[in-house]
């Protein structure tokens, strides 16, 4: 009898065991359904059901268990994934799944703990040491554990009269006068009611803010009462035209699967409401959305997942005829922009500079916000922006109050209202100040009245004169932080001199000073330094170029000066063989000008034979030998030379060439 019972006890756990394996599977199944889907909330009330109670084998039941961590962290439920990262730690699955040490570093970035962080991901780059969001994590937190500098004149502000307990971001100006704002937010409020599965929260709208007599933001209402822009789906991520009269947004709908399928749509104002919106933009491959549009709406940067990207979410860019018309293909920025992170939420700024947020590069943790400028060919290289806009935090989603630096961003980090809240910001430039003085390159007395200008990198030009002391001043916004300059310097009568300064970035009010000097133009020949031949030859021997770019710099410098190319010969040899000479030696000196790009009419070759010996302006030390100022190099005077190697240094001392200044109005 005792047999019975036990036989019938052993057919009772084995009937819940298989019960318990059947219930654990269909969770399974199911939670893995909805992660697929990217339904995350589901997903983990079904993976916490299925490991109930769990009959599986540990690797088994921690491959669930990474699932939710991957959940939580999807969610931007930063706590919960750490603490379900570090148990999956504790339990060595890391050591089979090394991913997890990565995950969880980056949990820990996002929340600021950079120094529990940076030895996870440098364990999980002894198993993958090419990774390149590995290796961007771990500079992040090398770069923000040894600088926790604060960029002063950035100024931030969290917007608490417009943010709630939700989330709500992307706030851009509904107008030219800057006194409405447009901003998403999945405030309950919100006409969608179904909670999104991913987020936990509401659907997403459109909401307008608008400013009070006081100039306070004051009332917060759903952006249109026609429903031609809010709808049961989820809108956001904006942006408007130059006029305010086309609104571009986003708008993610919810298909039977559970899966969001995301466009890019536009709306027009007809004068008292926004008018029924039309998809501008959609692709059957992937989610498409975060528009950012050209003052001319002809160009369009936005965010997708489509295939052929370099990371989860890429920056593209297409580009249309007209307005009336479809935007065409779609191009990658590319492996300069786009990381194997995400790239999202851009901007464009005075049609040239592009902002976006990107979690790939070295940043501070979490989304950070970077920007580049675009090009006629390509983009520029990446900045990224200082503290205190970027966070540990996700910052994302900056606007701008027309092209002044100052408007909004979106920050995730501790202090605010809810999830995702909007701050204000403002960069206060520093001031940069370029002086100097100009003087007689001779009597070193100030030059009042020279003419000064300065070119930036696009030829825009401003232009100045020194006062009664030759000093002359650029200032007030008129010089601009990291751009290189040329300055002008020209007076009449002197040779005009140019001279480039790169201002840096600044870290403070500055002053730069550039003095220069100007030469008079003389009415004598000036001896060109080191242009020398050898016996009978008329070559430009090499060494002898270097000295010749001096004199096509002060070509380039002063435009309007013809000049005279003298050469000559020493004493020895026939009249008419050293005019020949001379000639070919004047004739070599103008070819290699020219070739230098100066205009062939500027340049008058003269030979003069051995009719006129050289005059020494100065004392010359040449081989050993010394000749004194005034000395004139005359026939008679160098054959009277007893030395014979210091007689052959005055001949070589004649053959020389000049140039003079003939003429002042070359047009």
């Amino acid at each position: 009898m005792k047999k019975h019972y036990i036989l019938a006890a052993l057919v009772l756990a084995l009937t819940f065991i298989h019960q318990s394996l059947q219930a654990q599977n269909k969770y399974l199944i199911m939670g893995d359904k909805a992660y697929a889907s990217m339904q995350f909330i589901p997903a983990i009330d079904y993976y916490t059901k299925a490991l109930s109670n769990f009959a599986g084998n540990p690797d088994e039941k921690n491959q669930i268990i990474f699932k939710q961590a991957d959940c939580y962290l999807k969610m931007n439920n930063l706590k919960k994934a750490e603490n379900t990262y570090q148990r999956l730690i504790k339990s060595k699955y890391a050591n089979k799944k090394p991913l997890v040490l990565f995950y969880c570093a980056q949990v820990l970035t996002a929340q600021g703990k950079y120094s529990e962080a940076l030895p996870l991901f440098e364990r999980f780059l002894k198993t993958s040491s090419k990774d390149v969001l590995a290796l961007a994590g771990k500079e992040s937190c090398e770069l923000s554990l040894k600088d926790s500098t604060v960029d002063k004149r950035w100024t931030i502000r969290n917007m608490k009269e417009i943010n709630s307990s939700n989330d709500d971001f992307n706030a851009v100006y509904g107008d030219s006068q800057f006194k409405t704002i447009f901003f998403s937010s999945n405030r309950k409020t919100a006409s969608g009611k179904e909670i999104d599965n991913w987020t936990g929260g509401a659907f997403s709208d459109i909401f307008v803010a608008t400013k009070n007599k006081a100039d306070n933001w004051a009332i917060t209402t759903l952006a249109d009462k026609s429903r031609n822009v809010n709808t049961e789906a989820n809108e956001g991520s904006i942006c408007f035209d130059e006029q305010y009269n086309k609104l571009y947004f986003t708008r993610c709908s919810k298909f039977k699967d559970g899966k969001e399928y995301c466009q890019i749509l536009q709306t027009d104002w007809t004068g008292n409401e926004w008018g029924k919106s039309a998809v501008i933009y959609t692709d059957s491959h992937g989610n498409v959305g975060q528009p950012a549009v050209t003052a001319d709406g002809l160009t369009m940067i936005f965010a997708s997942n489509r295939p052929a990207g370099s990371g989860a979410k890429d920056l593209w860019k297409c580009t249309r005829t007209s307005i009336s018309k479809p935007f065409g293909p779609a191009e990658n920025l590319g492996g300069k922009i786009n990381t194997p992170g995400d790239e999202v939420f851009p901007t464009i700024f005075a049609d040239t500079v592009v902002y976006f947020a990107s979690n790939g590069r070295a940043g501070f943790g979490g989304l950070d916000i970077y920007r580049f400028t675009l090009r006629k060919k390509g983009t520029s290289s990446v900045t990224h922006l200082p503290r205190p806009v970027n966070s540990f935090a996700d910052d994302f989603s900056i606007n701008f109050e027309g092209e002044n630096e100052r408007g909004f961003f979106t920050s995730r980090r501790s202090g605010g209202k809810g999830g995702d809240d909007i701050y204000t910001f403002e960069k206060i430039n520093w001031k940069a100040t370029l002086k100097g003085m100009v003087r007689d390159e001779i009597s070193q007395k100030p030059l009042a009245g020279s003419l000064v200008f300065m070119l930036d990198s696009k030829n825009d030009t401003i232009k100045t004169n020194t006062d009664s002391s030759g000093e002359f001043l650029f200032g007030n916004g008129q010089i601009k932080e990291n751009t290189k300059y040329k300055l002008m310097f020209s007076k009449e009568n002197y040779f005009s001199k140019s001279a480039d300064v790169k201002i840096g970035i600044l870290k403070g009010d500055s002053i730069c000073t550039v003095n220069m000097v100007l030469q008079p133009i003389p009415d004598k020949p000036i001896p060109l330094p080191d242009i020398y031949y050898e016996l009978n030859k008329w070559d430009l021997l090499p060494q002898y170029q270097d000295s010749l770019m001096l004199l096509v710099t002060v070509l380039n410098d002063n435009p309007k000066i013809v000049i005279e190319l003298a050469s000559h010969t020493d004493s020895r040899a026939s009249d008419q063989y050293n005019d020949e000479l001379s000639q070919k030696r004047a004739e070599t000196v103008v070819s290699f000008i020219t070739s230098q790009g100066i205009n062939k009419e500027r340049l008058v070759a003269k030979g003069y034979g051995k009719r006129m010996p050289r005059v020494l302006a100065t004392d010359i030390k040449r081989d050993g030998y010394t000749f004194d100022r005034g000395t004139k190099l005359t026939e008679g005077y160098v054959l009277s030379i007893p030395d014979v190697k210091k007689r052959e240094v005055a001949y070589q001392l004649n053959r020389r060439t000049e140039f003079s200044v003939i003429g002042k109005n070359f047009k």
